[in-house]
């Protein structure tokens, strides 16, 4: 573990590292700095009095172990989660209740329902490329993240009520309130005890989440209308022949009430509101950081996007004009499986940028061990398998600070493909990530539409010249020479610091 102070613990490594990093670097990064004086992956943090002990993992081997056991998720963790869902959710569900609307949500989100949903999301891309076209007629910075957040809103809404929210083009009042939720709510990671304590958060958060459950409210009376006026209103005779989020959670309502006299609207509410929430939450904002960080790196790094286009004029056509890419992703959604570079250059991205790790509660008769044998008991821990930190970590990822997606393609044997578990931007096991495979289909599909049609390059000296102040005068601006580093955000993923300003140019 870093030295310890037998007062402050480990604030004072803590300090150190934080203050020789800007000042609104995610925490992944800071600890991902201190896992670099421990090669072995394994190490313990003392963070008394703000919160328990944290036993951090950045060895797949020990990694592994974490998610082989069913370990909930730490009460604070829990409780910062249900202020941005509005209650339990699959997320913080645990034990059979997380079995069983997991299993309900799993047909949702099965490989060949989401190939399906291709012409859809390919129809919001549309929608986010003539956005973008209007801007590089601008000629102008401007920050890209607002526009790739409306994005994967409109996409995730879509895949969550099975209609367009069209959030690109104009206001919504559940998008809004859901992102003011996720920047309020942050996960326990201010240390100041003036803006911990004493802050208009608790007021702000009770409005946003009013508001949304307000919209979930009449959003769910319309679904329970739809049923009631095409198939009747007895429990059991009827389902919403949809695979949308809300159809599943209205399906496992009424299946439970079958044998009852009558449906309570009010029940289902409580039950659905929060996993709605959580979808369009979980759903939206790690996909658009995703995305940023796909076009800072094919920026950096030409000869990977020479390989993309190239990729995409052999699946796709040369007419890459945004009607003709939806037509042809209509004709045939099964073709964004059929990219195998672009998908390893998102896997590379993930690997390099992940926007979030995996938290979980020690108990008293839980143990991991390293290759050695050594032991770490976990009880009064959080365990945090840290992606970033495994993720850059030379004992398991080959020249770890390059950008290489080859490295996905090659033969298992080679020297820089990764061992079995250590890429884990969606973690493993049976709490991986539900929406993995929506995730990487919305980014294949973004990458095709918008590669070959623009020029995106991220525009940070012009930013800095036109807003010398916005970071501080003087004050660290880059993290290991990336001006584009992963910035605190609320309870959401990492995201590229400053909305990532781009300038953007129309490609002939």
């Amino acid at each position: 573990m870093p030295k310890h102070h037998p007062v402050f613990g480990h604030f004072i490594a803590l300090k150190q590292t934080i203050q020789a990093l800007p000042r609104n670097t995610v925490m992944h990064v800071v600890v991902r700095r201190l896992a670099e004086s421990f090669p072995g992956g394994v190490f313990y943090l003392n963070l008394w009095p703000f919160n328990d002990p944290i036993l951090v993992v950045a060895n797949p081997h020990v990694a592994s172990q974490v998610e082989a056991t069913f370990l909930n998720k730490p009460a604070n963790i829990c409780a910062t989660l249900e202020v941005i869902n509005g209650g339990p959710s699959l997320i913080t569900m645990h034990g059979s209740t997380w079995k069983t609307w997991r299993a309900l949500f799993n047909p949702g989100f099965a490989a060949g329902y989401m190939t399906g949903l291709a012409p859809a999301i390919a129809d919001e891309v549309a929608v986010f490329c003539k956005l973008l076209q209007d801007r590089a007629n601008e000629d102008v910075v401007f920050p890209l993240e607002e526009h790739t957040l409306r994005l994967t809103f409109d996409v995730i809404a879509r895949v969550t009520f099975g209609a367009r929210l069209h959030y690109q083009t104009q206001g919504s009042s559940l998008a809004d309130c859901l992102r003011r939720q996720v920047y309020w709510t942050p996960f326990g990671t201010t240390f100041n005890p003036i803006r911990r304590y004493l802050s208009p958060r608790p007021l702000v958060q009770k409005y946003n989440s009013y508001r949304m459950d307000q919209y979930l409210d009449k959003e769910i009376y319309k679904r329970f209308e739809e049923l009631a006026s095409s198939r009747g209103t007895l429990p059991g005779e009827s389902r919403l022949q949809s695979r949308s989020i809300i159809a599943l959670a209205m399906d496992r309502y009424l299946e439970d009430v079958k044998d009852k006299d009558e449906v309570s609207k009010s029940a289902f509410k409580h039950l659905a509101k929060p996993q709605l929430r959580l979808f369009l939450y979980a759903g939206h904002d790690t996909t658009s950081s995703t995305l940023l960080y796909s076009y800072l790196l094919l920026s950096r790094n030409p000869d990977a996007m020479e390989k993309v286009r190239a990729e995409h004029d052999r699946v796709f056509g040369s007419d890459f004009s945004i009607d003709n890419l939806r037509q042809v992703i209509t004709n045939d959604p099964t073709l964004p499986n059929q990219i195998p570079y672009t998908l390893a250059v998102i896997k590379e991205v993930l690997r390099l940028f992940p926007p979030a790790g995996s938290i979980r509660a020690g108990r008293p008769d839980f143990f991991l061990a390293d290759e050695t044998g050594q032991q770490y008991p976990t009880e009064g821990c959080h365990i945090w398998t840290l992606s970033l930190a495994l993720h850059h970590n030379p004992a398991v990822f080959a020249q770890p600070e390059a950008f290489f997606p080859e490295r996905w393609l090659v033969d298992a044997n080679h020297a820089l493909h990764p061992p079995k578990g250590a890429w884990r931007a969606f973690e493993w096991g049976p709490r991986a990530c539900i929406g993995q495979t929506l995730a990487l289909l919305e980014l294949k599909v973004a990458l095709v539409m918008t590669a070959r049609l623009f020029d995106i390059a991220p525009a940070y000296d012009e930013w800095d010249a036109k807003y010398p102040n916005l970071r501080g005068k003087g004050g660290v601006k880059t993290v290991d020479g990336n001006r584009a580093y992963q910035a605190e955000m609320g309870g959401g993923g990492a995201h590229p610091v400053d909305g990532f300003p781009v300038r953007i140019k129309l490609r002939k």
